[in-house]
């Protein structure tokens, strides 16, 4: 792949510190000095030898930003090109700490048990190759959210490059090199990943993003994206057959977000009445307050927690502060939602959740721990929800960064951290193995008592 001018480098890293400098939302989270970075990264991407390094360099200065709703995308002609973008002939997964071979092709059916756990990669402790390969280049605020972009990560690179894992399977150790080539001429094993409850259930309403099923009395609703505004009209329809049910499970694990709107309209079919939703803080900039505050000797080398305690009984000089740091936040009190739910579904709720729920399905998170009784089973979100502004780069890729921090209704903090469950349980390795959903059946075992 062709590299790109000097000129057009030092634009494009001019841009993204400039947006990120003045919209970023998360400035009092951050311990980074944002300018020595961008002059570090100018120096970097000036010894770039094509576009795909020069990319890479990119997203390694976005990365210390920390946020899952800031990032880099690199350019699709360069994401179809299997020179940069081929893979290894293993399926990765991560259950908690551990690095799972899920699956493989028919060539390493033989060397490679499924279920096996990595310990190294290229002769380095697992863990510590994460850290120092991937890490640095994805947001990792939240480590166990960023488990699918750390493996794809790993799985994918350049053609006929090579990787050596070192796994262990029933207490034995074992070390192969793999290449990564194209995925396409792969012949995989033959591998159901569904859990066995999926067979048993009556299905209602499907599309590529939303199940509506029966297991029994208890009605089951998983959407892994608000994105498709077609979907509550969807379940809606299944209103009748719903409201039937003897209790209801709302499953959001992995579900990447989207809008908000349709998040409100399916939390709508548990709530009485209009409500509120997507509490939020957004940033105000008074430049002119920028410009005194730089004279004032009392503002310099202060961290923000030693700030809030100095002028605590300032709340004029604490302003002025945070505004010349770029992060003076007003509270936005959320959206009024006029529920047009064609009834109240009543009954006893669980919702599923783990740390790959999040952005607008936290947002669904929230509503439904303010106005509904709800009890919530599986593991932390990933705690990231927010209004990202996208910037396309003229060399083909895109720069987006988060300018709207959502907050919690009730004013817990779920930044890289997000929404704790009521009873915390998460998939084993040994649940995967056994075709088990252990987190489903605890919400079945929840309604049902």
């Amino acid at each position: 792949m062709s590299n790109i001018t000097d000129e057009q480098k030092i634009y494009e890293v001019s841009k993204i510190w400039k947006e990120a400098a003045y919209n970023f939302a998360f400035w009092d989270k951050v311990d980074i000095d944002w300018d020595e970075e961008y002059k570090k990264t100018l120096a970097n991407v000036l010894k770039t030898k094509d576009t795909y390094d020069y990319y890479k360099e990119l997203s390694r200065f976005v990365a210390l930003l920390n946020d899952g709703h800031t990032g880099v995308r690199l350019p699709l002609d360069m994401l179809q090109d299997l020179e940069f973008f081929s893979m290894l002939p293993v399926v990765l997964h991560k259950f908690g700490k551990e690095i799972v071979i899920i699956n493989t092709t028919e060539e390493y059916k033989e060397i490679i048990p499924l279920q096996s756990i990595v310990k190294k990669i290229d002769g380095v402790e697992a863990d510590t190759y994460l850290k120092d390969e991937c890490y640095p280049y994805i947001w990792h605020g939240n480590e166990a959210a960023c488990g699918v972009s750390a493996m794809n990560k790993l799985m994918l690179g350049k053609r006929e490059s090579e990787v050596t894992l070192t796994f262990e399977k029933d207490g034995k150790t074992s070390e192969v090199c793999l290449k990564r080539g194209d995925p396409s001429k792969f012949s995989w094993i033959k591998n159901d990943f569904s859990a066995k409850t999926d067979g048993l259930q009556r299905e209602l309403s499907r599309s590529m993003v939303h199940r509506v099923s029966m297991l029994g009395d208890i009605a089951i609703i998983k959407i892994t994206s608000f994105q498709d505004g077609s979907v509550p009209a969807q379940i809606y329809e299944c209103f009748d057959e719903l409201k039937k049910a003897k209790g209801y499970i709302i499953d959001v694990r992995g579900n990447g977000g989207g809008d908000s709107r349709n998040a409100d309209a399916i939390a709508s079919l548990f709530i009485e009445g209009n409500y509120k939703s997507c509490f939020a803080e957004a940033q105000v900039y008074k430049p002119t307050i920028k410009a005194w505050s730089m004279f004032r000797d009392d503002f310099k080398n202060l961290s923000f927690d030693e700030a809030a305690e100095k002028f605590r009984d300032d709340k004029e000089s604490l302003k002025a502060f945070r505004i010349w740091k770029n992060a003076y936040y007003e509270k936005d009190e959320g959206n009024n939602v006029e529920n047009a739910a064609p009834g109240k579904l009543n009954g006893p709720i669980v919702v599923l959740m783990n740390e790959y729920t999040i952005s607008a399905a936290e947002d669904f998170i929230d509503v439904m721990k303010m106005y509904t009784n709800a009890v919530f089973v599986g593991t932390n979100t990933a705690g990231s929800s927010g209004q990202p502004m996208f910037i396309n780069l003229e060399s083909g890729g895109m720069f987006f960064v988060c300018t709207r921090r959502c907050i919690a209704q009730n004013g817990e903090d779920i930044y890289n951290k997000g929404f704790a469950p009521d009873v915390t349980i998460a998939q084993t390795i040994e649940d995967f193995e056994a075709g088990r959903d252990a987190v489903l059946e605890k919400g079945l075992e929840i309604i049902n008592s």
